[in-house]
């Protein structure tokens, strides 16, 4: 008999179980073609078309996506609070539902900026329901939770792959508003997938307490509450990165392709180095999987944010020339490979610093945060483009920012918890929170006063 026959615990479940892969394929399914990726997507290459149509400044478009940050970003503490009471099942194909409804809804726009501003911010508010997603795939897996994570994450990069050229594809032959409606159809055909395979996060087991012990799951699963994780030094170093690491990512968005084009290097090459870069990222979300699973630090992120610093860096050289191009492809490697490896890193790090029991809570309230970043960046880029005609300065901002990522990455603290998301015994929450340390220093005080 086997040690694990002998103390009564059951077989540990496989990461690659039938019923794991089941509710993977429909996680990975429910992201790429069920939430908001796919108009999120769109926002890139409509900017020209719905400027000139309705004879909107780069300003004006850009308060949709500032619209869709910020509604989603405030509606996050809400959501993810409900992801964690309720259950992230019926919140995530809630939400799908509502974003497919949305998605269709948006081609019946007429040029009324309220009108674009409040489709985009409906969308924000039940795209945020995703938030669900990452809390079941972090429960769902122990020992190869890095590479789990990345696999999730690429999905998002192959949508970026052919996400463009199909939103291209709509375009031409149906017009934007022709765009939204299949982009909809698309997103609800998901749902019955969702209602199938797609199941709620199980919390993980606690270690028999001797042998002959039977093991079962607590009542809740181990972590923090959100004022134990708020207390943390590491809560605001991971908040803070976040936010800053957003301006490039999403500040750029719906001003990339305007500004390749304006450097004198055509349209179909600038929606090729769309597609290239999600494949860079794919590349890189695979690489960060691996580097989670083999190193126990969250110091990995650090030089991720240095490569994106000089990839921003190298816009400031295109031109229309072979050289221009050669710099412009190294910039989307260099920043698509970094940005994809950061991604399932998030998701790692809240669940090895404050466990899970709050993640849909923790989530919800650092979202705010990021969200005003995500909204704010681009209209901010936009109202520098319309007083000064060009992108150069905001290209070496937004590689400053990404530098001081590094150093926000590279001062973060031990995990709290193991792989398996229990606590590290040997590393006692009090002694890595700052707030915690003065309380018990000052009542070890008075007890010797006493």
């Amino acid at each position: 008999m086997t040690a694990d026959v002998q103390s009564g615990a059951p077989e540990e479940e496989s990461d690659f179980s039938i019923r794991k892969l089941k509710i993977m394929f429909a996680v990975t399914v429910g992201v790429l073609f069920g939430s908001s990726i796919l108009p999120f997507t769109a926002i890139m290459l409509l900017t020209l078309p719905m400027t000139e149509e309705f004879g909107w400044t780069r300003t004006q478009f850009s308060g949709g996506l500032t619209a869709m940050m910020l509604v989603g970003g405030t509606s996050a503490p809400f959501l993810g609070r409900l992801v964690d009471k309720i259950g992230a099942r019926v919140m995530i194909i809630g939400g799908t539902f509502l974003v497919g409804l949305i998605t269709m809804a948006l081609s019946r726009q007429d040029g009324s900026l309220w009108q674009f501003y409040l489709g985009f911010a409906v969308l924000g508010f039940a795209g945020t329901t995703a938030i669900g997603y990452s809390k079941i795939i972090g429960a769902l897996f122990n020992k190869h939770r890095g590479k789990a994570l990345a696999i999730f994450g690429v999905e998002s990069s192959i949508a970026g792959v052919f996400a463009p050229k199909l939103i291209q594809f709509l375009i031409e032959g149906y017009g934007w508003r022709g765009m939204f409606v299949g982009l909809g159809l698309i997103i609800l055909s998901v749902i019955p997938l969702l209602l199938i395979w797609l199941r709620e996060p199980e919390a993980p087991q606690a270690p028999a307490a001797a042998p002959g012990a039977p093991v079962g799951a607590p009542a809740e699963p181990p972590g923090l509450t959100p004022m134990e994780a708020m207390k943390t030094r590491d809560f605001w170093f991971i908040l803070l990165a976040s936010v800053i690491a957003m301006a490039p990512a999403m500040g750029l968005q719906p001003h990339l392709i305007p500004f390749i084009v304006s450097r004198g290097i055509s349209m179909d090459t600038a929606v090729w180095m769309v597609s290239i870069s999600q494949l860079a990222m794919a590349a890189g979300t695979v690489a960060g999987g691996f580097l989670l699973d083999k190193m126990d630090t969250a110091k990995i992120a650090a030089p991720f944010s240095a490569m994106t610093a000089v990839g921003l860096l190298f816009y400031l050289l295109l031109t229309g020339g072979a050289a221009g191009i050669a710099f412009l492809l190294m910039a989307t490697i260099l920043i698509g490979f970094s940005g994809g490896a950061k991604r399932p890193m998030g998701t790692v790090f809240q669940l090895r610093f404050f466990g899970l029991k709050s993640f849909g809570t923790l989530v919800g309230i650092q979202t705010p945060f990021q969200t005003f970043c995500m909204g704010v960046s681009p209209l901010l880029v936009g109202m520098y483009y319309d007083a000064y005609g060009d992108y150069q300065l905001v290209f070496v901002i937004m590689a400053v920012l990404m530098a001081i990522t590094f150093f926000l990455y590279w001062f973060l603290g031990k995990y709290r918890y193991d792989k398996k998301l229990m606590p590290v015994d040997s590393f006692p929450v009090e002694s890595q929170t700052p707030i915690g340390a003065l309380e018990g220093a000052s009542a070890a005080f008075k007890q010797e006063g006493a």
